[in-house]
């Protein structure tokens, strides 16, 4: 009796682990239980809500699905002082080491292009906060989505700008050791 009941509870915690949310950009995302996530399409299927899989597998979604929400609007205070911020003007541009081995090409429409030991790598990156005061930009490099304040892949470089116009990147200083300064060009 104490088996049937614990592989019972077990049965039904699986069955109620799978995590369904929706974005703000309408997409469907089920958050597996290793931490990672999925996109999914949502269709009608006799009268229920099922999310069909990349494996083309599918499953049924709960009536009720957990809406993301940002906490903070589009026009927050972040976007607003990187579209009229000259320290995050300043950033646009081809930015490029004293030896050359290291580039980075931010554009205006969000690419940033990175040339490092004669490869180029081509991303995204979007201004999530500037310290005027410190002269220093934090920019999210290659986000593949936002779950309000959460974000999904990619990685945070601090990057600071001196006055002489020199840029250093502190979080690659951290991981290497090793101050490389760009110039713009």
């Amino acid at each position: 009796m104490l088996k049937k009941i614990a592989l019972f509870v077990l049965g039904s915690t699986l069955l109620c682990a799978s995590q369904f949310v929706l974005l703000e950009n309408g997409q469907t995302i089920w958050l597996k239980d290793d931490g990672t996530y999925e996109k999914v399409t949502l269709i009608k299927r006799d009268g229920q809500m099922v999310a069909l899989k990349k494996d083309g597998t599918w499953e049924v979604v709960p009536e009720k699905i957990v809406i993301a929400e940002t906490v903070v609007n589009p026009k927050s205070q972040a976007h607003y002082k990187a579209k009229t911020s000259l320290l995050a003007k300043t950033l646009v541009g081809v930015w490029k080491s004293r030896d050359g081995n290291l580039i980075y090409e931010f554009q205006e429409d969000g690419t940033l292009r990175i040339k490092e030991k004669n490869r180029w790598k081509k991303t995204t990156y979007q201004i999530d906060d500037i310290d005027e005061v410190k002269r220093n930009i934090v920019v999210n490099i290659g986000e593949s989505e936002r779950l309000g304040f959460l974000s999904l892949g990619g990685e945070h470089w601090i990057l600071h700008i001196d006055e002489d116009g020199q840029l250093h990147n502190l979080t690659l200083k951290l991981k290497i050791f090793k101050d490389i300064a760009l110039m713009k060009q």
